[in-house]
């Protein structure tokens, strides 16, 4: 932005301070003359001196410079085509680029208070940042331009920095009058966030092996998004070299996609590849006006990524038992899938290997702290070995082949090695774990020339593990088979299979088991029909489930007994698990049936004992139907004859009438219904009596009411 003073009483063009001076009028004084002089020579003196003035730059109309025309320390002015001009407070100005440098390098004003005297001054580099980028790559991008793209740039410019107190004013003033172009100015800052390199990025990839791949270059924006045509410099520091010109160095301009180039390694050992691109990069001019110019494109490093070029890889798997608990007599799968142990190497494509792999099983708690893993080189056979002198011998095999990494088999366990007959679990129970080993010798040629050695998994790895239940068998009797009512029932209960360190383990959180279960249960069912003694036969057990309670079946206790192996006694005052003693009484005819129940952790299957299983259920039979005239409990006493409550009926004296109890018995016991209320009852005479007084009452209150007339 300029300010534009023109002297009109001198043929030589000269730099004025923004202070307008009236032109002299016809048949004026001399004394105005006089002052005007006076004040130019002041002027004059103050330029000499070299005192800044408080204006902006001032190009004069009788100049006659081009904008490359320098003389000595002087910056050559601008054409109108580069800049817009405007009338503010009674001074002229210019909007866009107010000067050229010797070098053509365009400048715009920083301070729209100040004036330019156009003498050249010191200049240096501005520390690069987003916004002084975007601004040095627009200045850059619209070197050749419109006027309103010039004007619109010296916008921005005054608006990310310059002076905001000095440019404030004027730009309220301006906005109005050029609307267009300052909208201009919003599109073309959008525009170089948009176009504007803030980062590139180098990836590495892998096309055969270690020995070949490929480098990716992108050159991105502040927003992430990838942007053309900015030229980048990529560099290979190691042994390897591009394939494109067989040397470490590449040039280029980034496109809207990554841009690949291939590489071959020329040895082993680490590469570093790095790249760096090209930004703008803005100068600052110290003068009697600041100013800012494009300075030029700088490399500035980008990413940079390092791997390791090597003529052979380690396969490796990982795996996943397909069930963390597995009961007794199931078969054993394994999830495999292939990998390589190197994270900066990769697969040979289409390259088949072979594996084997190894199951353990019967493992104890104390084994699950045994995890051992293979040494350093150490071979698969060697490492098999050292596992097996640990005491550990493997019970099953599997083997998988895989043509590169990331394939995935579910492999079953087999009773040989190569065989076809499938493993099954034990009822024993125990820990069980896979060792998976890859050997080189047993791959072929070509595989081989792509393998360094050996590779095998950790012994007892917790994704490799599973805990195969055991299954507990339960065999038991009652005391009796036969009761009456009012009978004390009892059972012994016989139990075997458990671990026999069951109720001790506390679960192992890396291994995913949970704790022991520590009791089982034991219950006492009743079946038959209260009511009908002959139909209790109706109910008798049957199936091994016990049923849903009904009317007819009824549990009539549980206790909790140690889930271990032992022989237990039920009933009869044994102390149950709490140490609380354990009886049932036979209160009603039917069936009574003991059942021994264990819901199951991850070391035991859930095991019952049979609801239907005769060795556990008594028979207590209904009591002797009264077919005799039964007996009185107590006979009359000859002073007090029975009194019936219903007189005999004629016809039947075979049947005599029976005689009430004494009426006074010796030991009451309390009725169930509250006793009826015993002497007169007071409350109807009582009633009678309180009207007689209040009407008496009220007699004589009628009377002395008259006496005292």
């Amino acid at each position: 932005m300029a300010a534009i003073e023109t002297p009109r009483e001198t043929e030589t063009a000269r730099t004025w301070h923004s202070v307008r001076i009236p032109a002299r009028r016809k048949g004026g004084t001399h004394v105005l003359a006089v002052g005007a002089m006076l004040v130019a020579l002041a002027m004059l003196l103050g330029v000499a001196v070299g005192s800044p003035s408080l204006a902006h730059a001032v190009t004069t109309q009788t100049m006659q410079v081009t904008q490359t025309q320098t003389e000595g320390n002087k910056l050559g002015f601008s054409y109108p085509q580069h800049r817009i001009n405007y009338h503010y407070n009674g001074t002229d100005y210019h909007l866009g680029i107010v000067a050229f440098g010797r070098d053509d390098t365009q400048f715009y004003c920083i301070e729209a208070g100040n004036m330019t005297d156009y003498m050249e001054g010191p200049t240096h580099r501005v520390d690069d940042d987003p916004v002084v980028r975007r601004l040095a790559w627009l200045m850059k991008w619209y070197r050749s331009a419109t006027r309103e793209q010039y004007a619109a740039i010296a916008i921005l410019v005054q608006d990310k920095l310059g002076n905001q107190e000095q440019w404030r004013p004027h730009r309220a003033y301006l906005e109005p009058l050029h609307p267009n172009v300052f909208a201009m100015a919003e599109e073309m800052w959008a525009e170089s966030e948009g176009k504007t390199p803030a980062n590139a990025t180098v990836e590495s990839t892998y096309a055969e092996g270690l020995r070949r791949g490929e480098v990716k270059v992108s050159v991105v924006n502040g927003a992430g998004r990838l942007i053309s045509k900015v030229p980048f410099t990529i560099t290979l520091n190691g042994p390897a070299v591009f394939e494109k010109n067989g040397e470490a160095v590449l040039t280029g301009d980034s496109g809207e996609q990554p841009l690949s180039f291939a590489w071959k390694a020329t040895g082993k050992g680490e590469v570093s590849a790095s790249v760096s691109y090209e930004i703008p990069r803005m100068q600052h001019m110290d003068a009697v006006q600041d100013m800012r110019g494009f300075d030029s494109m700088v490399s500035e490093p980008g990413g940079a990524v390092t791997f390791k070029v090597q003529d052979y890889f380690t396969p490796s798997v990982s795996t996943k038992v397909s069930s963390k608990v597995l009961d007794a007599g199931a078969a054993v799968f394994d999830e495999v899938t292939s990998g390589v142990a190197e994270a900066d190497r990769q697969w040979v494509d289409d390259l088949l290997l072979k594996a084997q792999g190894y199951y353990f099983d019967g493992l104890t708690i104390k084994d699950l702290d045994n995890m051992m893993a293979p040494k350093t080189a150490e071979s698969a056979d060697d490492y098999l070995a050292r596992i097996r002198q640990a005491g550990y011998a493997p019970v099953a095999y599997g083997d998988v082949s895989f043509t590169g990494a990331g394939q995935s088999e579910r492999v079953q366990a087999m009773t040989k090695p190569d065989g076809d007959k499938p493993y099954l679990t034990g009822k024993s129970g125990g820990f069980g774990t896979w060792v998976w080993v890859f050997r080189k010798s047993e791959q072929n040629d070509k595989a081989q020339n792509h393998l360094k050695g050996d590779w095998s998994s950790a012994f007892l790895e917790a994704e490799e593990s599973s805990s195969n239940r055991s299954r507990v068998e339960v065999e038991s009797t009652v005391t009796e088979h036969t009761a009456h009512i009012g009978s004390q029932l009892s059972d012994t209960i016989t139990v075997k299979g458990f671990p026999d360190d069951h109720g001790e383990f506390s679960g192992n959180e890396a291994f995913g088991f949970g704790a022991d279960r520590p009791y089982a249960q034991v219950s006492v069912w009743w079946a038959g029909d209260e009511d009908d003694p002959s139909k209790d036969e109706e109910y008798k057990p049957t199936g091994a489930e016990t049923p849903d309670p009904d009317e007819h079946h009824r549990k009539l206790i549980t206790w909790n007994i140690p889930a271990r192996n032992g022989t237990f006694k039920i009933g009869a005052g044994a102390l149950d698990a709490n140490g609380d003693p354990m009886n049932i009484t036979a209160e009603l005819h039917g069936w009574y049936v003991f059942v021994w129940e264990f819901e199951g952790d991850d070391r035991v299957t859930p095991a019952a004992s049979r609801y239907d299983d005769a060795w556990e259920r008594t028979w207590v039979p209904a009591p002797c139907e009264p077919e005799e005239p039964c007996e009185p409990e107590e006979p009359c006493e000859p002073d007090e004859p029975c009194e019936p409550e219903e007189p005999c009926e004629p016809g039947k004296p075979e049947e005599p009438c029976e005689p009430e109890e004494p009426g006074q018995p010796e030991e009451p016991t309390p009725p169930e219904e509250p006793l009826p209320g015993t002497g007169i009852d007071l409350v109807p005479p009582m009633g009678i009596a309180a009207a007689f007084l209040s009407i008496g009452l009220a007699v004589l209150f009628v009377a002395n009411r008259h006496r005292a007339r």
